[in-house]
């Protein structure tokens, strides 16, 4: 039974040697600069096991995305369910992830508005972390009438932004993103900054509104004391 699973074994580590390299790969060179030759290199294989193992560029590319999606999928379901803690976890969850987000932005450049690889399950995960801020909605934790995707677009913008352009960071800030000082201090301010959002919300919906009566009263008593 042992000499029957080390092969399966190997292969696996085979496997998952490749799918490092990819990811390194694809992060540095993006899809359309990477190469099979120098994934190869780098997982210390020959091609024909890569493609053995994973097939075509384009299906090793897609693996390591549906990875990436997977990972993204388990931090959703730990969210918390408060506004100032779910803008706090997409950044240490999603925004101190330098290979996604070059991945990202390679995307970005080689597309040219093409349909992505992965586009479906990328769009139900998104579709769902929509929905969770719905549900915030709906316990009050996020005010009425707010634009749930264009808060889930700044959320994003928010977390990511540092990644993105480090150089700004390094002229601003005077540190590097993937400092983890930065990291403590941006996500404290995110904390915050979710707090500060929410809570004048919180005091306009919980506030009594005056009846049109009580209005018309006050009026009525306003005018009386300026004939007065």
């Amino acid at each position: 039974m042992a000499a029957a699973g080390k092969p399966v074994r190997n292969l696996d580590r085979t496997r998952e040697k490749i799918l490092a390299a990819a990811l390194a790969e694809f992060s540095a060179r993006g899809f359309a600069g990477a190469r099979v030759d120098a994934i190869a290199r780098r997982a210390r294989v020959n091609k024909r096991m890569l493609y053995y193992c994973f097939g075509a560029k384009q299906d090793l590319y897609r693996e390591v995305l549906r990875r990436k999606i997977a990972d993204r999928a388990e931090w959703l379901e730990s969210t918390p369910n408060d506004f100032a803690g779910a803008l706090a976890h997409i950044y240490l969850s999603g925004g101190t992830d330098l290979d996604f987000v070059r991945l990202m932005e390679w995307e970005a450049i080689d597309s040219g508005g093409k349909r992505c690889i992965a586009e479906a399950e990328r769009r139900a995960l998104f579709e769902k972390a929509v929905a969770h801020l719905r549900g915030l909605q709906r316990q009050g934790k996020i005010p009425r009438g707010v634009d749930l995707t264009q808060l889930f677009i700044s959320m994003l913008s928010l977390a990511l932004f540092p990644l993105v352009m480090p150089q700004i960071i390094r002229l601003i800030h005077g540190m590097e993103p993937t400092d983890p000082r930065f990291m403590r201090q941006r996500a404290n301010f995110l904390r915050w900054l979710g707090d500060s959002l929410v809570k004048p919300g919180e005091i306009i919906r919980n506030r009594v509104r005056p009846s049109r009566t009580a209005l018309r009263r006050r009026q009525s008593s306003s005018g009386q004391e300026q004939l007065a």
